[in-house]
């Protein structure tokens, strides 16, 4: 049967999407999805699915609904009452733990947390402190938590760093996604809650003159629920496959987090859908659950559920998070950089008019739940204020990130237009490029220049050199390898860049194996090792700075190893070409 494609470049594949984009069924979309408070497998977030279904069918778009069960926490109330008989604001932590009964305590104020760089002894000292109180502190989230807990720790109370009164919705669980058998001891280690940085201000001042006691009350509903996820297949002329993707699940209405996403995500479906037949690859379609109630549970939960698939077709990951809000009048370039850092660079400067700052390497967060199945290309744009016009430190346009101030009137039609179009020619110049757009030897560069960084801070005994010499190796059979490439451009190359540039991603931004997810714990590029030259250092002496000096030893064997297996690839391949 004679093929109906035809295909024509991803600038041009841009002009036909952009031609189909309808803002008034973005609004109402929007609109409609306004009413409902989109927890995972809730009435409301079920009812969202139900919507999306009923237009996606309006659409005449085929689709599937992947059904699963996740472990999902939302906090149903907390109370903190101070001796005197203050009452202070309160917001309980996904995955904080219930106080079966009234918790009374002494609150004690963690100072340490106003430095990131404590010595051993001082943080000796911070953490047996900690015994039997209340701890209240600057640190949040699920490594700190848990230490507090290991510690004997009450509960904690952790300060949010928006002025004005927000508290932001938090997560306190170290574990990516539904957690194995030997993780379940990491979730509900403790009471926590976040409390506003006014309300901490005070509560500072009144322990500089006095103790203070006070009563916790935490009630959360955590439990296992049943949810659903609408995804879309759009086929191409290869099963290669972009997946183009976002979360459903919100705080309260969630318009910018992440409402305006997922109508986006609707109308390029919609968009995709009319143009097929100009696809050379596929494009896939997701809307998660489990998002921030279920630390990234969904994502997790298709990755591991399809994990053979996005391994042999997934070609790139674009996720859509935190799109259409007001005052986010910049756009950085938040990728793995596998790309090159031009591919974003001129997509900003078209869209926004203002040249590209340097690139952010990816976050591990945002249901970035991909990194182990080699895929080459991940992008997430980050949309916020310039530095001259930022009032809050949170990822978005201003302080109503995950608060009940998260509403229409944070949505801002024209950055919506703007965030829907970037991402839209993103996807149209993979989707149809010829050769995937890699570049594989500024991405090594890249890696040489934070290894080097690293090795510059290692204390003795902590060589880097044979990681280096290994990827040094991997550059050279790469360089020959780009050459063959542009002497034959009109060789499918889909395959050999998973192999490769997707295991040089992997290398760079996990840790450990590429069938289990990394801990959600605050990342860097070659995180293990430099975590642990940085306990090696300042912990020096100690037992931990002689466990630093395991862990990056076998963190150094898994790159020399994982090089090594890349050059045979390539060697591989050049064999055969």
């Amino acid at each position: 049967m004679e093929s109906t494609y035809s295909f024509i470049d991803g600038n041009m594949l841009y002009e036909c999407i952009n031609d189909e984009i309808d803002v008034d069924r973005i609004l109402a979309h929007i609109e409609k999805m306004n009413q409902w408070h989109r927890y995972t497998g809730t009435p409301d977030g079920e009812a969202f699915v139900d919507d999306l279904i009923r237009r996606l069918d309006e659409y005449d778009i085929p689709y599937e609904i992947e059904t699963y069960q996740a472990y999902a926490s939302i906090p149903v109330k907390s109370s903190l009452t101070l001796s005197n008989g203050d009452d202070v604001r309160t917001i309980a932590d996904v995955y904080s733990a219930d106080t079966t009964d009234d918790l009374y305590g002494q609150i004690i104020y963690d100072h340490w947390s106003e430095n990131n760089n404590n010595t051993p002894e001082e943080t000796a000292i911070r953490y047996a402190a900690f015994k039997n109180k209340i701890v209240l502190s600057h640190s949040s989230g699920g490594e700190f938590a848990n230490e507090v807990a290991r510690y004997g720790g009450l509960a904690l109370l952790h300060i949010n760093k928006s002025k004005g009164g927000y508290i932001h919705h938090s997560n306190i669980s170290p574990v990516w996604g539904t957690p194995c058998i030997n993780q379940m001891h990491m979730l509900c280690v403790l009471p926590s809650v976040g409390i506003s940085l006014e309300d901490g201000d005070k509560l500072i001042n009144m322990l500089d003159q006095q103790d203070v006691y006070a009563t916790l009350n935490v009630k959360m509903n955590t439990r296992i629920v049943t949810t659903r996820m609408p995804i879309v297949n759009i086929q191409g002329n290869s099963d290669k496959f972009v997946l183009l993707h976002g979360h459903y699940d919100s705080w309260y209405d969630g318009i910018t987090d992440n409402a305006a996403s997922d109508a986006i995500l609707l109308e390029l479906a919609r968009a995709f859908y009319a143009n097929r037949d100009s696809l050379k690859r596929s494009i896939r379609i997701a809307w998660w659950s489990g998002h921030s109630d279920a630390r990234y549970a969904g994502s997790t939960w298709y990755c591991d559920t399809h994990w053979d698939e996005l391994n042999k077709k997934c070609v790139a990951s674009i996720n859509l998070d935190l799109t259409g809000c007001k005052c986010a009048n910049q756009i950085r370039a938040r990728t793995a950089c596998m790309e090159g850092e031009s591919f974003t660079a001129n997509l900003i400067k078209e869209f926004t008019g203002v040249d590209a700052k340097a690139y952010i390497p990816m976050i591990r967060g945002a249901d970035q739940s991909f990194w182990g199945v080699h895929i080459p290309i991940h992008i997430m744009f980050k949309y916020e204020p310039t530095d001259e016009t930022r009032v809050s430190p949170c990822p978005s346009g201003g302080p109503w990130w995950h608060t009940d101030q998260d509403t229409l009137d944070k949505l801002d039609v024209n950055i919506l237009l703007r965030d829907l179009r970037i991402n839209a020619k993103a996807v149209c110049l993979i989707t149809n490029s010829g050769a995937l757009p890699v570049n594989l030897i500024e991405f090594i560069n890249k890696v040489e220049k934070c290894l080097i960084s690293i090795q510059e801070e290692t204390p003795d005994g902590f060589g880097m050199q044979d990681v280096l010499a290994s990827i040094g190796n991997v550059k050279s059979a790469c360089t020959i390898l780009v050459e063959c490439i542009k002497d034959n451009p009109s060789t499918d190359y889909d395959a050999l860049f998973k192999s490769v540039a997707g295991e040089l991603v992997r290398l760079v931004y996990s840790a450990g194996s590429m069938y289990q997810q990394d801990l959600s714990s605050p990342y860097q590029p070659f995180g293990i090792i430099a975590s642990s030259v940085k306990t090696a250092k300042n912990m020096h002496g100690t037992v931990l700075a002689l466990c630093a000096k395991t862990e990056f030893i076998r963190a150094c064997n898994r790159i020399k190893g994982q090089c090594d297996a890349i050059q045979k690839m390539i060697k591989c391949y050049m064999t055969m070409a």
